[in-house]
């Protein structure tokens, strides 16, 4: 098992158990959360780990190497993020972009509802259509080194705060690395 993670638990650093241990801590937790949020309290479900802990489909999984993802991109790319938001602006030309940047604008619809109606599977929706949503546009759209890359900084930087917010509010701890 050591191999797959590239390095035996002898030559880890203490830091770097640490860091794992927070980061298997907090998938673990989240995964149970969000498969029983994500139901409608109303309804029944079958109670499956597996599908928990599934990397694919919606799954805290799926959410939170998304938001990894979106935190990656903008420390790679070694920007200042807030001097861009008071500088750049974000292009929606591309249709992953656009279809980004319209999924982001109902999160206060999909919140509203989500308190209005005590059903935070509406939020859980939201949330994955959001990560789905996210994963077209990066896959499709360079971002890093790209003429846009300022926009679509500022559009991943956008998903990240959506993302952070949504997982917050369903009590799922955000992690920046996976």
């Amino acid at each position: 098992m050591a191999e797959k993670f590239g390095k035996a638990d002898a030559e880890r650093t203490a830091e770097e158990l640490e860091e794992l241990e927070h980061t298997a801590e907090a998938v673990g937790y989240g995964a149970v959360k969000y498969a029983d949020l994500k139901n409608n309290r109303l309804t029944d479900y079958k109670f499956s780990y597996d599908q928990m802990l599934n990397d694919k489909g919606d799954t805290a999984v799926y959410v939170l190497y998304a938001h990894s993802r979106a935190c990656s991109i903008l420390q790679k790319s070694g920007k200042d993020i807030e001097k861009l938001k008071n500088e750049a602006q974000i292009v929606l030309d591309e249709d992953e972009e656009h279809k980004l940047g319209l999924h982001l604008l109902r999160f206060a619809e999909a919140f509203e509802e989500s308190c209005i109606n005590f059903s935070p599977n509406v939020l859980c929706e939201y949330l994955y259509g959001l990560a789905e949503k996210f994963t077209d546009f990066y896959q499709e759209c360079k971002v890093v080194g790209s003429p846009q890359e300022s926009s679509r900084l500022l559009l991943c930087e956008a998903t990240r705060v959506v993302m952070r917010n949504c997982l917050q509010i369903l009590g799922i701890t955000p992690l920046d690395r996976i």
